[in-house]
């Protein structure tokens, strides 16, 4: 009985060693071990905005269950991925209010982020949609441009395609999200198909952008907006990442849509090679896509379209042709290009790098592009009515 004092301190002191990891003999275990979960390699990231619905995207280097913790004023409501643990993440957060602001926090981060959802179709209430797109190779002329746009009131994002060089290049991908990083951790992101992301078929796209229930091409309903998102790169219509093509499926697809959208509805195509562009060299693969166009012309004989978002050249043009308000903003952070403002129907014409901001109020839409310092060189209005932003909206038929 005399040894059980000397036994007890024994065990204590080895449970003591144990508790700070140098227990001698034993192997010490590492930070990641005695830690939660790590932060995550890439994300998080926002995706298919709806008025009552959000889904949080992000990428582990290890398998997991994806967690998030969400709600208006504290992270009090959790949102488990359901199936096998994963390294990408979707978790959808469901039952949410319109036009509101929530608070989120995935489980491999302790910092918390904000969106605001959708408002509903008739809800007259002001909301600003960026556009962007064409980074490619030059990260820090894209942090740049994605620095000056997070400073801007967005609470959508639109991308024009062409996100990085090569599609297969993971280390790509890590740089492009860490760029992206606080401006899609608060504002979901819609992107059309570039033809530098069809350089591994399509993969990188679709595993973190696409939704896993429909081709790259589809259409969202955000608020007043009818957003149809078109793939100008189709492989299955020949496309190579030097040449675009649209199927007849998706032509007959499209069409279809556009059949369907309430009257006075803003329709809004994005689509990475456009119906119209103007550099002022002219190249093979460049200028606007022909089978665009005649994919855009048949849709607008089903429903008027406002306005058509592409990119594919590296500068920003404004434009009007046979009725169709278009855009070219390519001024992302890939190498610039310079455009040609005297070919008839350009409005505006800038080689920078830059992007646009679109305020939509019910029947109203307006916008201007600006540099990476903050400067508007263009201003233009794409909708306008007598209803004041903010009043009491009319019904949507009777709309102009």
């Amino acid at each position: 009985m005399r040894q059980v004092p000397a036994l007890k301190r024994a065990l204590a002191a080895l449970f003591a060693l144990s508790a700070c990891d140098k227990l001698p003999g034993f192997p010490q275990r590492s930070a990641a071990a005695v830690k939660g979960p790590s932060a995550p390699a890439m994300g998080p990231w926002l995706l298919d905005p709806a008025a009552v619905a959000m889904t949080v995207a992000w990428v582990t280097d290890a398998p997991s269950v994806g967690r998030v913790w969400y709600g208006t004023t504290a992270t009090d409501h959790l949102a488990t991925e359901a199936g096998a643990p994963v390294v990408d993440h979707r978790v959808a957060l469901l039952s949410l209010q319109p036009q509101t602001q929530y608070r989120y926090r995935i489980e491999e981060s302790e910092n918390s982020f904000v969106f605001t959802t959708a408002p509903e179709p008739a809800e007259n209430v002001p909301f600003h949609v960026l556009v962007y797109g064409d980074n490619r190779s030059n990260s820090g002329d894209h942090a740049l441009v994605v620095r000056a746009a997070a400073a801007e009131r967005t609470q959508l994002a639109l991308h024009t395609g062409d996100m990085v060089e090569r599609a297969k290049d993971q280390d790509s991908w890590r740089t492009w999200f860490r760029a992206e990083h606080d401006l899609l951790a608060n504002a979901p992101l819609i992107a059309t198909v570039g033809n530098h992301e069809i350089t591994d078929s399509g993969v990188a796209y679709s595993r973190w952008f696409q939704r896993r229930d429909r081709p790259p091409y589809w259409s969202e309903e955000y608020g007043p907006l009818h957003i149809a998102v078109l793939d100008s790169f189709e492989t299955v219509a020949g496309a190579t990442p030097h040449s675009a093509g649209v199927s007849d499926a998706q032509k007959a697809w499209f069409e279809e849509d556009l059949k369907k959208v309430p009257k006075g509805r803003h329709v809004w195509v994005l689509v990475h090679q456009g119906p119209y562009s103007h550099p002022d060299h002219a190249r093979p693969g460049h200028g606007g896509s022909e089978a665009v166009r005649a994919a855009i012309a048949a849709g607008r004989l089903a429903h008027p379209i406002e306005v058509v978002f592409a990119g594919h050249e590296h500068f920003y043009e404004r434009g009007q042709i046979d009725g169709l308000n278009y855009f070219v903003v390519g001024g992302g952070g890939a190498p610039l290009d310079q455009p040609d403002p005297s070919f008839p129907g350009v409005l505006a014409a800038r080689r920078a790098l830059s992007f646009a901001n679109v305020e939509v109020c019910g029947c109203h839409v307006q916008g201007v592009a600006k540099d990476i310092a903050g400067k508007v060189f263009d201003s233009f209005t794409l909708s306008d009515c007598p209803t004041p932003c903010g009043a009491p909206n009319v019904a949507e038929s009777q709309r102009p």
